[in-house]
């Protein structure tokens, strides 16, 4: 008999504590946001996709070489003037694991990770082979569309 009342009290505390948390959350701030309307502004050490200032660049190959998955591509010529050009700096970020190692190391922070968080594409070839020289590689991601 006084198990049976033990098992009631203790039921109706469990239920008064589980009110009482109910209460306190149904008055405090939301803690989520509405996305894709609404969007969180990434905090400063967020590493996003590897991009590049190509006026900056020098072609030194740091960044090519410190990448521990080799998801970076570099090559150049020199022209008639004894100036290096770009052949192609191509970024493969299937293979990337967004250390940012490259960004570290390169001497005039010409390469850095951006702060793009949606990253969603259709084909696995978008991934592969991303251009970066090319100024508009990532609009499609920036803006996406459902097809």
């Amino acid at each position: 008999m006084i198990k049976y009342f033990k098992d009631i009290i203790t039921g109706a505390w469990s239920l008064i504590r589980g009110l009482l948390v109910t209460l306190r959350n149904l008055f405090s701030k939301a803690v989520t946001i509405q996305y894709p309307t609404q969007k969180l502004r990434m905090v400063d050490r967020y590493r996003g996709l590897v991009d590049l200032r190509t006026e900056k660049c020098i072609k030194c190959y740091m960044c090519v070489k410190i990448c521990p998955t080799g998801c970076l591509s570099l090559a150049h010529k020199e022209n008639a003037e004894k100036k290096k050009e770009f052949e192609h700096f191509k970024y493969n970020m299937e293979l990337c694991c967004f250390c940012g190692m490259c960004d570290q190391v390169c001497p005039t922070q010409a390469i850095y990770m951006n702060k793009m968080y949606e990253i969603a594409v259709y084909g696995r070839d978008k991934i592969t082979h991303i251009d970066l020289l090319n100024t508009g590689k990532y609009d499609e991601w920036a803006h996406p569309t459902v097809k």
